[in-house]
């Protein structure tokens, strides 16, 4: 057997953490002395890397502890899937920020003003709708979720949307905790649990590519800037209509548009 030292040393884990981990039943010795000297077989050696290799993956005390009482690869393998798809959605998101990084410095090595955005606003007169949709004061992390319940909703009830799928944002102002927000697709007219959406002149630009939240940010702002210098008003509710875009698309193809219902 091994003392809680060697063990220590040969897993390159504190006596601290090896404590903790006794304590809350992730890896307990093997035998506790009268003088509670803690004791470890070199068989433990492996459990002990395989929890140090999860916790490296992302994966909490809980989670791996679940996996330690009850090995299962194919369970397993379904959670290191879900982690290595978060993991690239974090890499993902960081390379955007490097590049945007990048595009930054270049622009200060010039002189230019790095918040100054290019952003094409056009008045489009659009055509009243009828929409059916999913309305909840919902976390924004969870917006794919809303998403989901509207397509399972449109299943149910056999109904057809005839158009790109849209988020409108109701509120006032914002609250990433508890966003007023509906995800609805145009229907047919007298379609059961469907409403109108008003027609008229809306300020709108078009995001081209992944959906980057600085962009979308840029976006939204420029088109508030051009609203206010142009002597108009928002109307209603501004909202996005995601005219391509999905699981089957690539993100660098994505096609966004951003409205804003607006008035003299």
């Amino acid at each position: 057997m091994l003392t809680i030292g060697e063990f220590s040393r040969t897993c390159f884990v504190s006596k601290k953490t090896l404590r903790h981990y006794d304590e809350i039943g992730l890896l307990r010795p093997v035998h506790v002395a009268e003088n509670g000297y803690r004791y470890y077989t070199a068989d433990q050696i492996r459990t002990m890397r395989l929890i140090l290799r999860l916790k490296s993956y992302g994966f909490s005390l809980p989670e791996i502890a679940a996996h330690l009482a009850y090995p299962d690869d194919e369970l397993l393998s379904q959670a290191l899937f879900e982690k290595h798809r978060l993991l690239e959605a974090e890499i993902g998101k960081a390379q955007r920020v490097l590049n945007r990084m990048e595009q930054d410095i270049e622009k200060l090595k010039r002189s230019i003003d790095i918040m100054k955005q290019d952003i094409v606003v056009e008045v489009v007169e659009r055509m009243p709708q009828t929409v059916f949709g999913v309305r909840r004061a919902i976390n924004v992390q969870d917006f794919q979720e809303l998403f989901a319940e509207l397509d399972a909703s449109l299943t149910k009830n056999g109904i057809t949307a005839l158009g790109a799928p849209m988020a409108f944002y109701h509120d006032e102002d914002f609250s990433a905790d508890d966003s007023d927000i509906e995800v609805a697709v145009p229907v047919a007219e007298g379609t059961a649990g469907s409403h109108p959406i008003e027609g008229g002149p809306h300020a709108c630009s078009t995001l081209s590519g992944p959906y980057d939240p600085e962009a979308f940010t840029a976006l939204y702002a420029g088109i508030m800037q051009w609203i206010d210098e142009n002597g108009y008003h928002v109307a209603g509710s501004p909202f996005d209509v995601y005219e391509k875009g999905g699981p089957d698309v690539d993100p660098k193809d994505y096609v966004t548009e951003i409205c804003f219902p607006i008035a003299k």
